[in-house]
């Protein structure tokens, strides 16, 4: 059956938070059309995008509790901070979460034409590029641009990034 997703997929909402609070952090512009055929495709991409879209809601926030829940322990990643070199495991982004908790400026965020490739059925890859808007104390604001890649294992019935590789 022809899916027409022309609203952003409910995400996981933190207890604290509401649905409209965690759209108004992330956004999606240009959200796919799950057109497959099989439903269980369709259900599984919304999924996997609904848990890319919370993990990008917790980068915003700085909520570093809430982000180690959704990543493997032996992620890996490619990122400008990281210089070119693979990092494996939690702890660059642990420390980045950390030292920048103090001044954390007021962030929009918005996912433009994500794209949902399943790999199986326990592994998908989301790329898209985001946009993340960023004011400062001095009222200073910027606007970044990447292009991301990310990819989630399912393990025990729950995704998980694996990988992420941001340019």
């Amino acid at each position: 059956a022809n899916s027409n997703n022309s609203k952003p997929p409910v995400a996981d909402v933190p207890p604290d938070q509401d649905m409209s609070v965690k759209m108004q952090v992330v956004q999606i512009s240009q959200p796919p059309l799950f057109d497959d055929v099989d439903e269980a495709v369709v259900l599984a991409k919304k999924d996997v995008l609904s848990k890319v879209h919370s993990l990008l809601y917790y980068i915003s926030v700085g909520d570093l509790d809430a982000y180690q829940e959704m990543v493997l322990p032996n992620m890996t990643c490619f990122e400008p901070e990281t210089k070119g070199q693979l990092v494996e495991g939690t702890s660059f982004h642990s420390y980045m979460f950390e030292n920048t908790k103090r001044d954390r400026p007021k962030v929009n965020c918005t996912m433009i034409a994500p794209h949902v490739q399943m790999l199986g059925a326990d592994a998908a890859v989301v790329c898209y590029t985001r946009l993340v808007q960023s004011t400062n104390s001095a009222n200073v604001t910027t606007t970044e641009r990447w292009s991301e890649t990310r990819v989630l294992h399912r393990t025990n019935d729950v995704w998980k990034l694996a990988h992420c590789h941001r340019s």
